[in-house]
């Protein structure tokens, strides 16, 4: 047996190792068949057929999931009924049999190629990761119409590394739930696939990104799966078994400390209080997240809403989506940024233009204010579920006063129709910018008198600041949170809001970063929001030090030259001189 190393990107951290069970491939029907005019209409009953086989699937799938799992990972398979509801689905595939004169089967695979042109088309890839939601729901429909034919999978005997070239969201939930996948490993897949947050959810060690696993090993070779360092060894020699099952032990202890450290009341040693929030793009990581000590979530990606359907969503969709998170976080706050695509972010179904320079160009807030309807529909829904009282609404990419002013008369007349409607909202519901801009950076003084916080969001604002694409493998060196300039930015923004007396988070990496948390503790940072699983490791980091002990390093590191001179002196001032910030073992960011 052939002994190898792979690696692709940890996406569920732990380590298991067992015999390997691979998965077949979902292969749609490669050529047309044509069928007789007279045969249409049998061929669309029998899609209408299969369309309620799927649904009592896709119930079954979810009941299963709510009594194991949890309410949180139910939401999934709401998600795929809507799909399988979709009018836009099944006329497009009823249009396909009757026009086209071609079988269920035929029309249904074309149907798939179209939606799965759309999102292999997309650039960003947490937003590609929804198309196996869509592939998910059209291979349910498809098995069912011809129910009889397909063979059941073998079910699995006992402890199982799950190989796949792709994992559909209710495969993981049916396989998962059995209780003995110790681990995973696929081709394909990402951080944000519901098949992630469902392994993650269940503590299953993931790996994605493999490209070619499914090619490379075999159905019983031995597999040891690092979710952690997102590494997959095949048929490890004893020596290399030993040194990860010693991984493994420290990896599991670190698991137990962790999850003793989120429930640590989050304060400094000389008693100054600060707030770990999390960052979360669908609402059934809310769970996740709490579970891991966050107080509240910090930044809500509002725009995944939109991958959830294939139609723009509704009022009432977006209603629920916000009302469900504020009744799940209460009384703790959820900080709701209004829809942020354009730039990297392209939805088809809402048929952006391709611009030459996307970054610069129609994206975020400017894309909502050209786009009036979309966006009342979504102000409204916000303002619906501020009625809990624990909802902040925040604008994305701001970079003059205007566009807060335009937002605030829009803002005003939703208000004026929920009132008149006599429909309950905050009115005081409080209203934030992000700083991603270093235009917004310069103006912080003027800005900060029009809203009641501001979220500074490090990962574009540094990027943009220093003219560098982290993607980009060639200049991602010159990407350094911790270059002077940078942290002098932040200091004039975070001093100026505090002066102003209004709240300031940081939602960007740097919250997530031990050391780079402790800089903005000491620049006067006091909300700090993650990844929800690097929570407790920043917890742990900040109740370490004295905030007033790490503010002085922090002035003094203001003077130095260079990033590397910056981060060597903060090391040595702070790291070497509080060890015990650290967990047993660390999650590489």
């Amino acid at each position: 047996m052939e002994f190898l190393r792979l690696r692709g990107a940890g996406v569920s951290p732990g380590i298991a190792m067992a015999e390997a069970f691979l998965t077949e491939r979902v292969v749609f029907s490669s050529r047309p068949t044509p069928i007789p005019a007279s045969r249409a209409g049998a061929e669309v009953k029998r899609f209408r057929e299969a369309s309620d086989r799927t649904r009592e699937e896709l119930i079954q799938v979810r009941d299963t999931i709510r009594a194991k799992v949890g309410e949180e990972h139910a939401f999934i398979f709401d998600a795929h009924l809507l799909i399988l509801d979709d009018p836009a689905l099944k006329t497009g595939v009823e249009r396909r049999i009757q026009e086209g004169r071609v079988s269920a089967e035929s029309a249904l695979t074309e149907v798939h190629a179209h939606y799965a042109g759309i999102f292999d088309a997309l650039t960003d890839e947490t937003m590609r990761q929804r198309k196996a939601d869509v592939t998910d729901v059209m291979t349910k429909l498809y098995r069912n119409l011809a129910p009889g034919e397909a063979e059941a999978e073998p079910a699995l005997d006992g402890p199982t590394i799950l190989v796949a070239h792709d994992l559909l969201p209710s495969e993981a939930a049916r396989r998962f739930s059995q209780g003995n996948v110790l681990a995973v490993a696929m081709d394909m897949g990402g951080p944000t696939s519901h098949a992630a947050i469902l392994a993650r959810s269940m503590n299953i060690p993931t790996v994605v990104g493999l490209h070619d696993i499914t090619q490379r090993i075999r159905n019983g070779d031995i597999l040891i799966v690092d979710g952690t360092d997102g590494e997959v060894i095949v048929n490890p020699p004893p020596a290399v078994r030993k040194e990860f099952l010693g991984k493994k032990d420290k990896y599991d202890a670190y698991r137990r400390e962790l999850h003793e450290v989120a429930k640590w009341k989050s304060v400094t040693r000389d008693g100054v209080r600060f707030f770990p929030m999390a960052n979360i793009e669908l609402p059934e990581e809310i769970h996740h997240a709490l579970s891991y000590g966050a107080e509240g979530v910090g930044l809500f990606r509002s725009e995944f809403i939109y991958l959830q359907r294939n139609a723009l969503p509704t009022e009432e969709e977006h209603f629920a989506v916000y009302s469900r998170l504020a009744k799940e976080v209460y009384p703790n706050p959820v900080f709701i940024r209004t829809i942020d695509i354009g730039g990297d972010k392209s939805l088809p179904i809402l048929q952006i233009q391709k611009e030459p320079n996307p970054a610069l160009g129609l994206r975020a807030v400017r894309f909502s204010l050209k786009h009036r309807e979309l966006f009342r529909i979504q102000l409204r829904a916000i303002l619906r579920a501020s009625a809990q009282r624990n909802v902040r609404v925040t604008i994305p990419m701001i970079t003059e006063i205007e566009e807060i002013g335009e937002f605030k008369l829009l803002f005003a007349e939703i208000k004026a129709e929920l009132a008149e409607a006599k429909i309950p909202f905050d009115p005081a519901l409080p209203l934030g910018i992000m700083i991603e801009v270093p235009a917004a950076a310069a103006l912080t003084d003027l800005l900060v008198r029009e809203v009641d916080y501001l979220s500074i969001g490090t990962n574009d604002l540094i990027q943009y600041y220093l003219a560098v694409d982290r993607s980009n493998e060639d200049v991602a060196y010159l990407y350094k949170p911790l270059h002077p300039s940078v942290l002098r930015l932040l200091r004039f923004v975070i001093e100026t809001a505090s002066k102003a007396g209004k709240e300031v988070s940081i939602c960007g990496e740097m919250a997530a970063d031990p050391l780079s948390a402790m800089v903005l503790l000491g620049l006067g940072l006091r909300r700090f929001s993650m990844n929800p699983i690097f929570i407790p490791r920043i917890k742990k980091a900040l109740r370490a030090v004295e905030a007033k002990t790490v503010s002085r390093v922090v002035r003094q590191a203001m003077d130095l030259k260079s990033a590397q001179e910056v981060e060597e002196f903060l090391i040595e001032k702070l790291l070497v001189r509080h060890p015990e910030a650290f967990l047993q073992s660390g999650l590489s960011s």
